[in-house]
């Protein structure tokens, strides 16, 4: 079970009263005493892991993301001419004319293996968020333009 820590202010989520311990693992959740998180430990216990998970995740993406970040600088892979290189050969593999491969990634740009893996990782997770993003939008109707601009 998590203890408390990170002191600030809240609600007790036992008996409401002032409280200023928090759940250590989510954050979340605030404790006037430790007697009141182990009474409400098997109904928090799921959220608690579940809020926890997210922000691991989030975490994640945001170290690889700056890890991204480090190798495009690194490699002025953010220069007009390489961005222009990168999005052909993706646009390419998408098509089916080609591949790209982390191997042949690291090789023409000049990155390590490992490099490449991370680079191309992130380019995925872009490509899936925007994949999603336009789904959604197409379902709730805000995609696309209606004629004459009229709405």
């Amino acid at each position: 079970m998590a203890s408390t820590g990170n002191k600030a202010e809240g609600t007790c989520a036992v008996c409401s009263k002032a409280a200023s311990n928090r759940c250590k693992d989510c954050k979340s959740i605030f404790y006037c005493s430790r007697e009141h998180q182990v009474q409400d430990w098997a109904a928090h216990k799921r959220t608690c892991r579940a809020i926890k998970a997210d922000q691991e995740r989030a975490d994640s993406h945001t170290l690889h993301k700056a890890e991204f970040d480090r190798i495009r600088i690194k490699y002025g892979l953010d220069k007009p001419d390489k961005a222009d290189e990168i999005a052909d050969l993706l646009t390419k593999s998408s098509t089916g004319e080609g591949g790209v491969s982390a191997p042949a990634f690291a090789e023409r740009f000049g990155t390590s293996l490992e490099e490449a893996v991370v680079f191309l990782e992130w380019i995925q997770v872009g490509v899936k968020f925007k994949e999603e993003t336009l789904d959604a939008a197409k379902k709730s109707g805000l995609a696309g333009s209606t004629a004459g601009g009229n709405r």
